[in-house]
């Protein structure tokens, strides 16, 4: 029998090619800080619906009932087979929302069923947390540093389908930062953002230890240690960067004293825990303090109340 190419339009639904998702702008973690409505740690404890994500795709045994359900349908349009192929369609999409739900108890044509199953794939999957810790919720700028208010013990964020969603898994812990969508009345996520398994997020996570701490100091100076001489003609405030100067020591000065650490393999540099004020950057060659030859600086730092500042230094290899 020859299926009709409306019904080959909703089985490819469920294999078509994803588009890959372009982020146009990538955050630090300090101003991905700023600008999320929530940041937590919390276990996945469910994803709805779970069809297809990167860690369950659909396979051709799952949609072989739906697929013999959809011939016998077009083969006699009777309310039976209809009602069938409707079962067919819970089977092979499982858990669907209380809307999606009612779409398909009331669907009288496959055109419906499509239509259904493209606004599935073409929206967002619901991922229930349990919290283990809140970073920042909305509204943490105007509360007292005592404030103790309760921490929720459940978040449902919303991820998209597709290459724009996080590949969540059901047991494992992450660190997420969302927003809030105004059109489903939720919070969000997706891969431009900095969510990302806890595993992962290590620094991150240092960053939000002092940020959550509001009693004590939690400003941050940041930045990369390069052998770029055309830095110096278009600066930037990079996640990476061209000729990292790896092993450097970079000194961090102020009227309160110095503190020193070596840039890691990417050239990047992190001071936290610093209080409002004036500092100075200064880099120093791996034989420091023996050997005290100054590669770049000393380069000035204003730093607000709870601020981060990105610095790049620039070094000569034939410095004295």
């Amino acid at each position: 029998m020859k299926i009709a190419p409306m019904a080959f339009t909703f089985l490819a639904l469920a294999s078509r090619p994803a588009l890959a998702c372009k982020c146009e702008l990538s955050l630090d973690v300090c101003a991905e800080t700023v600008f999320s409505n929530v940041i937590f740690t919390g276990t996945v404890e469910s994803i709805t619906p779970e069809f297809m994500t990167r860690w369950k795709p659909a396979s051709p045994a799952s949609v072989a009932p739906f697929n013999r359900a959809l011939e016998a349908y077009l083969h006699d349009r009777s309310p039976a087979r209809l009602s069938a192929l409707k079962d067919a369609v819970r089977t092979a999409v499982p858990g669907l929302g209380a809307e999606e739900q009612r779409r398909l108890e009331k669907a009288a044509t496959v055109q419906e069923l499509s239509s259904l199953l493209t606004s599935v794939l073409d929206g967002n999957r619901r991922v229930h947390f349990r919290v283990r810790t809140v970073f920042r919720k909305a509204g943490d700028d105007d509360q007292p540093d005592d404030d103790d208010d309760e921490v929720p013990e459940f978040l449902d964020v919303l991820t998209p389908f597709g290459d724009c969603g996080n590949d969540f898994q059901i047991g494992e812990t992450y660190l997420v930062y969302a927003n809030s969508d105004e059109e489903e009345a939720a919070l969000s996520t997706d891969v431009c953002s900095r969510t990302r398994r806890a595993s992962d997020a290590g620094a991150d996570l240092a960053y939000l230890s002092f940020y959550k701490d509001r009693k004590n100091p939690a400003g941050r100076v940041q930045g990369f240690t390069t052998f770029d001489l055309l830095y110096q003609v278009h600066p930037h405030e990079p996640e990476q960067i061209p000729l990292p100067a790896a092993g450097v020591i970079v000194a961090l000065r102020s009227s309160r004293g110095v503190r020193y650490t070596p840039s890691n393999q990417a050239g990047q540099f992190v001071f936290d825990g610093l209080g409002p004020g004036d500092y100075t950057l200064t880099a120093y060659a791996a034989g420091f303090p023996e050997s005290p030859r100054v590669l770049s600086g000393p380069q000035p730092v204003h730093l607000d109340e709870r601020a981060c500042a990105t610095k790049v230094l620039v070094l000569l290899k034939d410095a004295p």
